[in-house]
């Protein structure tokens, strides 16, 4: 079923790396003699289980060859297995980018893997595939979070990553949120807190800003999918980022929210009740200008923006 993510096996540990780090480890407590290095894969969902179960209880050890261990770590977020993918694989990367441990080598490494990874186009229907898409942007939005507080990347690099995920988020097709067996999926809000970290970068001009506005509206209100997985308020996170630093100006958004009065799936919203895909557009569309709404008030954000998000969220409310 899996469809293996842009290498099937990414730069095990060297013989002396590996020894390095098991040597170091034996003498925690509860530690299992993990697997060999070249058993890692994790597509091997168990023996990978094994290997990675220690690090994980222990990712701040100082003995602990941490850049060799990300750059291994790559290929499992793109695993059928839960655990790999999420409480492993993400939970690691974080601590790791948080935790300043990792070289700008080391990041520069990552962001050109998950950038790849990220811009594999999706198939015709939502796969397995969709794992390293998904969790790839996810750990690309704390990959941008530490260039804000130690820069790495530079101007050029930022533009590229930011157009990939532009373009990622508007073709990505896989609605899937929480699955009871496979987990979390959630491609559309994980590219969403891609391009939150964008919002919020000291570094992210007023063009890059309307682009994003752009993108978030690609993935407002999908026809093929109700959104129940709190997405809308992840888009709706962004726009209310990109409003409150004021990055985009008033009369931008104001034109911006002009674009939710025509439905894009019908003649006008009224006509929502006949069919599965009108419902849907309308469906998501209502949480998310609900969400955006919520997210603003109370803070002090022009007339321009506060006047016609209000009539949209009254007139969408009447819509029942």
């Amino acid at each position: 079923m899996f469809v293996m993510p842009i290498r099937s096996r990414l730069h095990f540990l060297p013989p002396f790396a590996y020894f390095v780090l098991t040597a170091a480890m034996a003498m925690l407590p509860g530690f299992t003699q993990p697997a060999l290095a070249d058993e890692t894969d994790c597509l091997q969902a168990e023996a990978a289980l094994q290997y990675w179960r220690p690090i994980r209880e222990n990712p701040a050890s100082t003995d602990m060859p941490k850049n060799e261990l990300a750059i291994e770590l790559l290929s499992c977020l793109g695993s059928p297995d839960p655990e790999l993918r999420d409480r492993i694989g993400y939970e690691l990367f974080t601590t790791w980018l948080r935790g300043e441990a990792l070289t700008d080598d080391t990041r520069r490494t990552l962001l050109t893997e998950l950038s790849g990874m990220m811009s594999k186009p999706p198939g015709a229907t939502p796969d397995n595939s969709s794992f390293a898409r998904s969790f790839s942007a996810l750990v690309l939005s704390e990959v941008m979070r530490s260039d804000s507080v130690q820069p790495f990347m530079s101007v050029s690099e930022r533009q590229a990553l930011l157009q990939r995920t532009i373009e990622s988020i508007a073709r990505e097709n896989d609605y899937r949120g929480l699955d009871r067996e496979l987990g979390w999926v959630h491609p559309v809000a994980h590219m969403s807190d891609l391009l939150w970290r964008f919002a919020l970068h000291p570094e992210t001009s007023v063009a890059q800003a309307t682009s994003i506005l752009g993108a978030i509206r690609s993935k407002v209100a999908p026809t093929t999918s109700f959104y129940s997985f709190n997405e809308s308020d992840r888009l709706a996170r962004v726009v209310t980022t990109l409003i409150q630093r004021n990055l985009v100006g008033p009369d931008a958004v104001a034109a911006w929210l002009e674009s939710f009065e025509t439905p894009s799936s019908m003649d006008k919203w009224s006509d929502a009740f006949a069919s599965p895909e009108g419902m849907a557009e309308l469906h998501n569309t209502k949480l998310f200008l609900r969400a955006l709404s919520d997210q603003v008030e109370g803070a002090r954000i022009d007339p321009l923006i506060a006047v016609p998000l209000s009539e949209l969220v009254q007139g969408f409310t009447q819509l029942i």
